[in-house]
């Protein structure tokens, strides 16, 4: 009579093994809540013949991750039930209308310093819960890749180890176990993703300060409550500190809301260093050893932990690429909204130097970002690069500052950051009209050409069909 007591013991010991504690409770708790009563279930699983339906039956309640690499069902669920249980926030109308009346302002302040538009979408304040939704889709973009490299090494190195698993464990599994562990790890980096998003939504101040363009649309927002707290140290009161964010915010909106090549340049930069990123698989194979199938170990795999050390040369290429775009991207959002607050908010030089030391020290996209992609990104010349723009202004003026933007061949190399003015001397501001002229005209010319090739080809089928015209 002791044996089926301890039947549920192990089927609950197997899901905390191979899912670990939050995920198997999860089945557990969604089992009962259907009426199942998972003691019952173990006979079940233990038939082959029954057991298909089991997996499938589990797969179903844990989040169906199709054919992916990651679970995003897993993640997604991750992500807000860590912010709902233990950072959840809300937003009062007062702060609502607080944060949008600062994006107004903030615009109004950008409007004569800067030639580039404002986006034309909304202003919106958001809770951690809504950043997380507008950035999901990117976040998916830029570490499903990684994440299907990761996936892949893992379940190798599992279905290896399989073969030193208990008996029951390999009775289970049976002809199975290579889906099920794919499923399996999908679900694992699903949660550690979901996990990694979660943070960096209680970090984030709007759509793009986390280093990286996250947020699709052309739209600005600030999530007030991570804003809190930011000036503490400072005299500044909140409502300084929330104009302060949000015209850096704004500015960032309108650069990649109007600059049309800007946002896929950095999302395709960062894809093609994802593309030659390395697995550590001696760092893998070590994990899944340590684990063991030990319930106190299987739910321990770490994939921040299993990225090769030294990057290739060509990432290093890549990555002084992807920072250096970045460092002017900084560098103009700093220059110009430091031209628009410095009249306007008493503390603005404090606070602009506050915003270097977090973009320096605790960059959101290397505190939670980049150890999920194995991507160190750290922007070392956004001091530079704002000199540089600084020194643009007083060169080119605003229009040929900003017209700078136009095409990435217009920008300024690396190398010119250490000699901005080599630079101008190369490019008089009639020399930067006369590129901008000359890439319109062709950018015109092209137009007009396809323009008159669809006349022609229309022309022709009009004769075809209709020949009795003259």
């Amino acid at each position: 009579m002791s044996e089926p007591q301890e039947h549920p013991d192990q089927w609950e010991e197997m899901l905390r093994a191979i899912l670990g504690d939050e995920a198997a409770e999860q089945i557990l708790s969604e089992m009962r809540a259907q009426g199942i009563d998972p003691s019952a279930q173990i006979n079940q699983m233990m038939n082959p013949a029954n057991f298909g339906a089991v997996v499938s039956q589990v797969k179903a309640m844990l989040g169906s991750s199709g054919e992916g690499p990651v679970n995003w069902k897993v993640g997604e669920q991750m992500a807000r039930e860590t912010i709902t249980r233990q950072h959840l926030d809300s937003l009062t109308a007062a702060v609502g209308d607080r944060a949008r009346g600062a994006l107004q302002t903030a615009n109004l302040w950008l409007d004569p310093v800067t030639a580039i538009d404002p986006c034309v979408g909304p202003n919106q304040a958001w809770t951690r819960l809504d950043w997380l939704a507008h950035s999901l889709p990117t976040f998916k973009r830029l570490t499903e890749p990684v994440g299907a490299n990761v996936a892949r090494a893992f379940t190798e190195a599992i279905s290896a180890q399989m073969e030193n698993a208990p008996e029951q464990l390999k009775q289970v599994f049976g002809s199975q176990s290579e889906g099920m562990m794919r499923s399996l790890i999908a679900s694992l980096m699903g949660m550690q993703y979901g996990a990694g998003l979660a943070e960096l939504a209680t970090i984030s101040f709007g759509t793009s300060d986390a280093g990286l363009p996250l947020v699709e649309g052309q739209l600005a927002a600030l999530v007030p409550s991570n804003i809190e707290g930011f000036g503490e140290g400072l005299e500044a009161d909140e409502n300084e500190v929330m104009l302060f964010v949000a015209v850096r915010e704004q500015a960032a909106a309108r650069l990649y809301s109007r600059i049309p090549w800007l946002r896929s340049h950095v999302l395709d930069t960062v894809a093609a260093y994802a593309a030659e990123i390395q697995i550590d698989t001696d760092s893998i194979e070590s994990q899944v050893r340590e684990m063991g199938f030990d319930p106190q170990h299987m739910q321990e795999i770490d994939v921040s932990e299993v990225f090769a050390p030294e990057p290739t040369e060509g990432q290093r290429a890549t990555l002084a690429r992807l920072e250096h775009i970045l460092s002017l991207v900084e560098g103009w959002v700093t220059a110009v909204s430091m031209q628009a607050v410095a009249a306007q908010l008493p503390h603005a030089i404090a606070l602009a130097e506050m915003f270097a030391r977090r973009t320096a020290t605790d960059s959101p996209v290397n505190h939670t970002f980049g150890p999920l992609v194995g991507l160190e990104l750290r922007p070392r010349r956004i001091r530079e690069a704002t000199a540089f723009w600084q020194m643009a202004l007083e060169k080119l003026g605003t229009e040929g500052r900003d017209g700078l933007w136009s095409h990435p061949d217009f920008l300024p190399g690396a190398e010119t950051l250490d000699h901005p003015e080599t630079f101008f001397e190369e490019k008089q501001p009639s020399a930067v009209e006369e590129e901008l002229d000359a890439f319109l005209a062709e950018v015109l010319a092209e137009g007009d050409e396809a323009a008159d090739d669809g006349e022609s080809e229309n022309g022709d089928d009009s004769e075809d069909q209709n020949p009795g015209n003259s």
